[in-house]
């Protein structure tokens, strides 16, 4: 009898144990998400490694996608990388709206536009290594245009952003578009930060 009350107040326990241990967690996953451009519906999306297989036989592919930030642009913010299992794909704003220029690595985002197969000049793949920290010869070995997957963004969602103590580091980027690397949208989009409830 007394071991059955023993084990009765053990479970107790460790269930009280377990309740917490998850309530904590419920509160950790409350995070804020930041709309960057037009706002959307962040329920139905894809990997960002599914672009590619889902894009096949298309010329344009209309879509939101998900995955973790491996960098945002430091300069203006007007480009973000996502992570791969071999390298990164590169979300651009085209100027028409701006992600923060720091503090984004490792959250979740996701991003609503097109995504499309473009030749990137030297001049434009210089300049994005330029921003991503590469090294002077990594730059210098840049000397051929390359056609590469694209996806421009008209709206991003940003998941757990923390503003920095004393606001947002502020940017400018000098660099013009001229060279073909903007497309064009259907509509303006405006920077419009919200805060939402709920999941996925």
């Amino acid at each position: 009898m007394k071991n059955i009350l023993f084990f009765s107040l053990t479970a107790m326990l460790m269930g009280g144990c377990d309740h917490g241990h998850n309530h904590s967690k419920a509160e950790e996953g409350a995070l804020t998400r930041e709309f960057y451009g037009d706002s959307f519906d962040i329920s139905a999306s894809i990997p960002v490694s599914a672009v590619i297989a889902q894009l096949e036989g298309k010329d344009t592919l209309y879509t939101t996608i998900d995955g973790v930030i491996d960098q945002t642009c430091p300069a203006a913010g007007c480009w973000m990388n996502m992570r791969l299992d071999s390298g990164v794909q590169k979300i651009t704003t085209d100027h028409i709206f701006f992600v923060p220029l720091e503090g984004c690595e490792d959250l979740n985002a996701k991003a609503k536009g097109k995504a499309f197969y473009d030749e990137i000049s030297v001049e434009m793949l210089k300049h994005y290594a330029q921003e991503e920290g590469k090294s002077e010869a990594e730059i210098a070995a840049i000397t051929e245009p390359k056609k590469v997957l694209n996806f421009v963004a008209t709206g991003i969602m940003i998941e757990g952003y923390k503003e920095p103590e004393g606001g947002a580091k502020q940017g400018t980027c000098n660099h013009d578009h001229s060279d073909g690397s903007s497309h064009d949208h259907d509509h303006e989009h405006n920077h419009n930060e919200t805060q939402e409830e709920g999941g996925h």
